[in-house]
């Protein structure tokens, strides 16, 4: 659905508030450029005969209400979409300590000086001189330009946290792994020291001696594991004999 398919010009006129917020939130740009207006100065008014002019970057303009109420800077931007201005030096601290300019509705403001550079713009105005009511040249281009680097170190500084995020990402998955690594060993460490523990026999010795020593040895231990010493045995000697001997006692 495009735009004009849910706006009519008349809702402007409408009492009914549901239909006035519709005609501004659903206006087509072209219509919402002329919403993107402020109030004129004294001197701007005398100068051009207009109570309010549509806004443009590079006018400057004050803060006539809000919390930022008597501060003055150059446009910098301009959100047609959400109606939103914003000013060059009117700022807001963000948590992470980055800076950014604060949006500002239109009907806040009032413009004290004008950019001229748009010739269409002045047409409709029966004025040759234009020099008291326009933003010099030098202050606007000064303005923008701070802007423009702001935004830059901005992007730049974006970059760099979310490289920084990334290394300690890349460093934290290292710690988790060598962290597991090490339980993992720890724990190894701990099952063989178990099975040492349990048994305290050690098979491979018993079963490297004589058949008739070995078989003595076995006799002697208090609960001897059969078993074990006949997986000793085939990985050992593997006799025959004594792997029968050893196979009798385990069943």
């Amino acid at each position: 659905m495009s735009e004009t398919e849910n706006w009519s010009r008349e809702w402007n006129s409408s009492t009914d508030p549901s239909k006035q917020r519709k005609y501004r939130d659903n206006a087509p740009l072209h219509v919402k450029d002329k919403m993107i207006s402020a109030n004129t100065s004294e001197v701007i008014r005398e100068e051009l005969g207009t109570r309010s002019i549509q806004l443009k970057v590079g006018d400057r303009v004050r803060v006539m209400r809000g919390d930022e109420k008597g501060k003055e800077g150059i446009v910098s931007d301009i959100d047609r979409e959400e109606e939103k201005v914003y000013v060059h030096g009117i700022i807001v601290e963000r948590t992470d300590g980055t800076e950014r300019e604060i949006a500002l509705r239109p009907s806040n403001l009032q413009v004290q000086a004008m950019n001229i550079e748009d010739d269409m713009r002045m047409e409709k105005y029966d004025i040759d001189d234009f020099e008291a009511i326009r933003v010099e040249e030098e202050e606007m281009e000064e303005a923008l330009e701070e802007d423009e680097e702001g935004e830059m170190m901005e992007q730049m500084q974006t970059g760099e946290s979310s490289l920084e995020a990334g290394e300690d990402e890349e460093e934290d998955t290292e710690d988790e792994e060598e962290t597991e690594d090490e339980v993992d060993e720890e724990t190894s460490e701990e099952e063989t020291a178990e099975d040492e523990d349990a048994s305290g026999t050690d098979y491979d010795d018993i079963v490297d001696n004589t058949i008739s020593d070995a078989k003595e040895q076995l006799q002697e231990l208090e609960e001897p594991d059969y078993q074990a010493a006949l997986e000793a045995e085939e990985n050992n000697k593997d006799r025959k004999t004594f792997k029968e001997w050893l196979e009798n006692k385990a069943e």
